[in-house]
């Protein structure tokens, strides 16, 4: 890629294992750097930035978002943070890219965007997985109508938590874990649906749009967040969405998109994708999209290219469609009784 522009200077906010990530997915690019990082913790951010080379070391959140050397904040902090610190930011002039989930709820979201309107700033939701080359030719099958109109979507997101060979209990809930830890804290907003369901509901919201109605059967733990969840989802064209999510096993991790003429497949992890394969016709065609790196560079690439382009908002994952996700995360939690409680 060629440097045509004065690179976008990022900020970390959170310097945590997926601000690791993405600081080293910001390495690949010519025309974007990360040149600071804040944290409540001296040692913490020291340790960061010194891993990283990065220069401008901050230790409060408010004079990272205060370094005049910064152009856009990437916001890592734990899901009921985000709200505020995407207000601090954007408050401060910086652009924001928040990680998912975009905040606890749809009501929070809401709140934040109408900053970014006020101010004018770039605000994004940091779904990475939306921005794979392999996402990008989906779309781009679906808008060429090559699978006909889409009517049902497979897909799931869940991962073992725990290294014992058996850690359920006989009442079907996770035993012998850190009840503090954020995966299971319900102050920090824990839960698989909020960290990994995100996912398939967000993909699904992508190739079928705002669901109209959701279901959701599953186990709340002994935290009393959720551990093992279906979650079903309709959408207005009739079309459905068959989902899940788990704390408790690690499921298949590939996508199914059916449609009247054809499907398209996605091998896993379908949230970081190489390949898909379209099937019409009783023929099938493979598409390998190899990529490098860890992966988040795509959605920054995209931040910035909308960001020099004069958008206010991304064209993939818009402010509208956040909305939407956290509406319908919000409608799940309701049904299988998970309210966090800050709300």
């Amino acid at each position: 890629m060629s440097n045509q522009y004065t690179p976008l200077r990022w900020g970390i906010l959170g310097p945590g294992s997926i601000a690791n990530r993405f600081t080293e997915s910001i390495a690949l690019l010519e025309d974007q750097k990360v040149v600071a990082a804040g944290s409540r913790s001296p040692e913490k951010v020291a340790a960061f930035a010194d891993k990283h080379g990065i220069p401008n070391r901050h230790a409060s959140y408010e004079a990272l978002c205060n370094d005049p050397e910064v152009d856009a904040i990437y916001v890592a902090t734990p899901h009921t943070f985000h709200k505020e610190h995407s207000i601090l930011a954007l408050k401060s002039g910086k652009h924001v890219l928040c990680e998912k989930p975009f905040t606890i709820n749809k009501a929070e979201a809401e709140a934040v965007v109408a900053v970014a309107k006020e101010t004018g700033l770039f605000l994004m939701e940091g779904m990475w997985s939306r921005f794979f080359p392999v996402w990008d030719k989906v779309r781009a099958l679906l808008a060429e109508g090559a699978i006909g109109k889409p009517r049902m979507l497979y897909a799931d997101f869940g991962f073992r938590c725990g290294a014992s060979p058996s850690n359920v209990g006989e009442d079907g809930k996770l035993v012998g874990l850190n009840p503090e830890a954020r995966l299971f804290n319900p102050a920090l907003g824990g839960g698989a649906i909020m960290d990994v369901g995100i996912y398939p509901v967000s993909l699904a919201q992508m190739l079928l749009g705002d669901p109209d109605q959701v279901a959701c059967l599953g186990t709340l733990g002994h935290t009393g967040v959720d551990e093992n969840v279906g979650m079903l989802l309709h959408f207005p064209s009739g079309a459905v969405a068959v989902t899940s999510t788990s704390f408790q096993v690690s499921t298949p991790s590939d996508v199914t998109l059916l449609g009247e003429s054809g499907k398209i497949e996605v091998a896993g992890p379908w949230w970081t994708p190489r390949k898909l394969t379209l099937t019409k016709g009783g023929e099938s065609e493979v598409f390998e999209l190899p990529f490098e790196g860890p992966g988040f560079q795509f959605e920054a690439i995209h931040f910035a290219e909308r960001l020099r382009a004069g958008y206010k908002e991304s064209d993939i994952l818009s402010h509208s469609d956040s909305l939407a996700v956290m509406g319908a995360l919000d409608n799940l939690r309701a049904a299988i009784g998970l309210k966090y409680p800050m709300e």
